[in-house]
């Protein structure tokens, strides 16, 4: 029986992280101006399937506008560049789709090699040209699907340009806080975006966790937005340790009364047999950096993202970003090394231009189950758990209810069979579709977007006569909800 208490309310949705392909955006670029229109037309019809309700956006501001310091030391802008002309391209998807945008900076230009001496988040030139910027895009452009800024990406790790220097993120915050409130901008302060299961002994706070604990104790007046990245380990996502943990984390943030996401989500395999074939999947690869998932290939990463996706809606969050949408964004240090690719996407949308093998660019099996939890849980949503969870069993149920309808999910993350009777107070209309998820396979139409197999009836499941037959590691969609 799933409860018809919620273990969330206004649920925002999930997404991806769409960096404006900085290597390939201009004929400047690494590899030139390979992401045409035509590309571009593919990546949205694609997105158009799957209906990310937010998007994370997240750049550096010498790849698009910041063209270093005058004999003065102030910044050079310039927002009528190709590359900026690109992020619009991206933005202007988004404003036409009602998509909510988290926009951010990976780090201040100093940190990125680029000259001028912005070197910290603290830095006024850093506040006033971010500002600037983001005036131009929300106020001259009009991108008002832009909600959320990210000041830097994962402050807390010895790898960001802050080095875990709280002091220093604290009081950029502060300072970007106060100067779009003088500039009039609508954004709020999406935080920490820190690593919540990282360490860095040289911070004043040494674990993600106390990020989490002290934004919320000393910045909540600040922060408009609780997001924070998690990378798990496969058998940490199987075991349901995931929703256990992150469970607590939750219940640090909720008091505020403010919305939690992630605004990077994934899985590794790091660990075991798994860590082994990946290992050596990595060295069959020659594009193919150490800091990629290459099982994005495979049936079992459709499994285990979904697992971890479905885990953090049960833990009670109101949405996650997948790390990432196309493997054309990205490279190791972002230096645009072809043989460094980081392959992490649904698709590599430069597949024949960067690897010599157009079969890069077709969609892999994780965007199977990944799109339907972003189509089918429309913003607004409650979710609801079963009135008796127990997330170590492997059985994975969630649904979400709203005025558009009702989405039921059901996963199996064991190898063993499960076989139940299913209830739930469906709202909506009678008739439900069925898209199922199968080790021995799946139903996707021409383009490889997924195809309902089947139809149940809505008053089965508010009886508890719908009987549940769920193979080991499988998937199953219920929805009456049209996302059109």
């Amino acid at each position: 029986m799933i409860s018809e208490v919620p273990v969330s309310e206004g649920f925002v949705g999930n997404g991806v992280e769409w960096s404006a392909y900085p290597h390939a955006d201009s004929e400047e670029a690494e590899w030139g101006y390979l992401m045409t229109d035509e590309k571009l037309r593919r990546v949205f019809e694609r997105l158009d399937y799957m209906k990310p309700r937010i998007v994370r956006i997240m750049d550096v501001a010498a790849w698009r506008y910041y063209k270093g310091v005058d004999a003065q030391g102030e910044p050079l802008l310039d927002f009528a560049c190709d590359e900026v002309r690109m992020v619009c391209r991206l933005l202007e998807y988004c404003q036409s789709r009602g998509i909510t945008v988290l926009i951010g900076d990976y780090g201040v230009p100093g940190f990125w090699g680029y000259a001028g001496g912005i070197d910290r988040v603290d830095d006024p030139r850093y506040i006033d040209m971010t500002t600037r910027y983001l005036t131009y895009l929300k106020r001259e452009r009009g991108f008002d699907c832009i909600r959320y800024y990210i000041i830097t990406n994962e402050p807390n790790g010895d790898w960001a340009c802050t080095r875990g220097d709280w002091e220093q993120w604290k009081r950029g915050i502060a300072l970007m806080h106060a100067s779009f409130e003088r500039a009039g901008l609508d954004i709020g302060i999406s935080a920490p975006d820190a690593v919540e299961m990282s360490e860095n002994p040289a911070s004043q706070y040494p674990t993600g966790r106390e990020w989490v604990e002290q934004t919320v104790a000393q910045m909540d007046s600040l922060v408009d937005q609780y997001n924070i990245h998690c990378y798990a380990d496969w058998a940490f996502i199987r075991d349901g340790s995931f929703q256990r943990h992150f469970e607590q984390v939750a219940r640090i943030i909720r008091p505020t009364g403010k919305k939690m996401i992630f605004g990077e989500i994934g899985g590794w395999y790091h660990s075991g047999e798994m860590g082994e074939l990946y290992r050596q999947r990595v060295a069959e690869k020659p594009f193919a950096s150490e800091d990629s998932q290459l099982f994005t290939y495979d049936y079992v990463y459709g499994i285990d993202a979904a697992d971890v996706l479905i885990q953090a809606m049960k833990a009670g969050w109101h949405g996650a970003s997948a790390w990432m949408l196309d493997d054309a964004m990205h490279t190791i240090n972002d230096l645009g090394a072809r043989d460094q690719l980081k392959v992490w996407g649904f698709w590599n949308s430069l597949g024949k231009e960067l690897t010599g093998d157009p079969a890069e660019e077709e969609i892999r099996p994780w965007f199977f189950t990944w799109s339907l939890l972003c189509r089918y849980f429309p913003p607004g949503m409650a979710i609801c758990n079963p009135e008796k969870d127990r997330p170590g069993e492997g059985l994975r149920i969630v649904a979400g209810q709203s005025a558009a309808g009702t989405t039921i999910v059901l996963l199996n993350a064991s190898e063993q069979p499960r076989t139940f009777r299913l209830k739930c107070a469906v709202v909506g209309a009678d008739e439900m579709d069925l898209y199922e998820y199968m080790p021995e396979g799946y139903r996707t139409d021409e383009k490889s977007f997924p195809v309902a197999s089947g139809r149940v009836a809505a008053s089965e499941i508010r009886c508890g006569d719908y009987l549940v037959e769920m193979p080991g590691r499988s998937f199953r969609l219920l929805t009456n909800v049209n996302p059109e």
